[in-house]
């Protein structure tokens, strides 16, 4: 991927709706409780309620960025070069396959029914969201050989996913962590 090219990002659209409708709910209790009289144990729990929500719904996400298949986690995040992508599929969850290995991320998955369908349903990346991030994920990574000059599943290819970074986001397990045990505490008491 050159450098010209911009970032390409990819999620469940109702993941984002329903992280925002956890949050403004989470809100929404925090602010019932502050009318009605504050509850510690109450705010502790709707703010983590809304750490874990941003973490699963608007945090998760899969995309290409700067020549890299990038995977964001609840709390983690993982990245390799894009040409070691050997496949992508998406059934419940989007499977991704590189070097002998697979990395799953929830960020992008079909619906049970779609699942269950499986080899019947119809393949048709211009009516379905989930078809189309799958086909894009192995052009962009069909491209990123190519212009590598790597083939498919060869040394080059391999040699290249071992080069698998994971990085954690700290602050938001660090908060997540405080909160939670903030909550417990106050939960007990």
């Amino acid at each position: 991927m050159n450098d010209d090219q911009p970032d390409e990002w990819f999620r469940n659209s109702s993941s984002s709706v329903w992280g925002v409708l956890a949050i403004g709910a989470a809100v929404a209790i925090i602010v019932v409780d502050a009318i009605t009289g504050w509850h510690p144990v109450t705010t502790a729990g709707a703010v983590l309620f809304a750490l874990v929500a941003y973490a699963a719904f608007i945090r998760t996400k899969v995309g290409v960025s700067n020549g890299d298949f990038v995977l964001h986690h609840l709390y983690s995040t993982v990245r390799f070069p894009m040409a070691a992508l050997e496949s992508v599929s998406v059934g419940r969850t989007l499977g991704a396959y590189a070097g002998g290995r697979t990395y799953v991320s929830g960020a992008v998955g079909r619906s049970i029914r779609d699942a269950v369908k499986g080899a019947k349903r119809d393949h048709n990346p211009l009516r379905n969201q989930t078809d189309f991030i799958e086909d894009r994920l192995n052009a962009l990574a069909q491209d990123a050989r190519d212009r590598r000059r790597i083939k498919r599943d060869s040394e080059e290819q391999f040699a290249l996913a071992e080069d698998v970074r994971r990085t954690w986001d700290w602050p938001l397990i660090g908060v997540t962590v405080i909160v939670a045990v903030v909550f417990v505490v106050l939960f007990f008491l």
